[in-house]
């Protein structure tokens, strides 16, 4: 089976840092602060922070550059993530990292993944960044399973019939995808479909 995995949340934790870096990051430059939700969530393409907010391009850029850059290099790996992905390889199985890091807001996101990958033992068979358009990638690298924390990206590419785990704690209500919040019961959930 292939496998695609998402890195950030998914493979790491970095949500935490990230939404304190980008509060401080706009007092800091003087926004007026509304605290939402997540209903302005949307897609991966940054709209989520730029909404919040109300970041200029330039502004955005500065965060998703060098900002949210410090953060990802020094990310700690979820529990087990490496082991477990070792154990999945040892099934029989095809891991392909599939991230929306791109090259429109990072200097070099397969060089910047590939390095956060190898420090953290995580290995890997096909790393695609600028992939923000999950189901289009999933579709084009045929991939059988797709994990990932974004539930907007889960639903595109269940849509199209891949099996999806969402990598959340949080019900999605959605039949097709299913919950499961940490490694070691994805690692039992491919285990019993194997």
């Amino acid at each position: 089976m292939r496998i695609g995995i998402d890195i950030d949340e998914t493979l790491n934790d970095v949500k935490e840092k990230l939404e304190v870096a980008a509060f401080n990051y706009a007092k800091s430059i003087g926004k007026d602060i509304v605290l939402q939700d997540d209903k302005c969530k949307k897609d991966n393409k940054g709209s989520y922070i730029k909404d919040k907010y109300n970041f200029t391009y330039e502004e955005l850029k500065h965060f998703l550059g060098p900002i949210q850059d410090e953060i990802i290099n020094n990310a700690t790996p979820k529990e087990n993530v490496s082991e477990i992905i070792k154990k999945i390889k040892e099934l029989g199985h095809e891991i392909y990292i599939i991230t929306a890091r791109d090259s429109e807001f990072h200097e070099d996101p397969y060089k910047q993944s590939k390095e956060w990958l190898n420090t953290n033992n995580i290995i890997f068979d096909k790393l695609i960044v600028n992939a923000r358009e999950k189901d289009i990638v999933c579709k084009q690298e045929s991939i059988d399973l797709f994990i990932d924390d974004s539930l907007n990206n889960c639903i595109s590419v269940s849509d199209i019939g891949i099996k999806t785990i969402l990598f959340s704690n949080k019900e999605s209500n959605y039949p097709n995808i299913i919950n499961i919040s940490n490694w070691n019961s994805i690692y039992d959930y491919i285990n019993k479909i194997n």
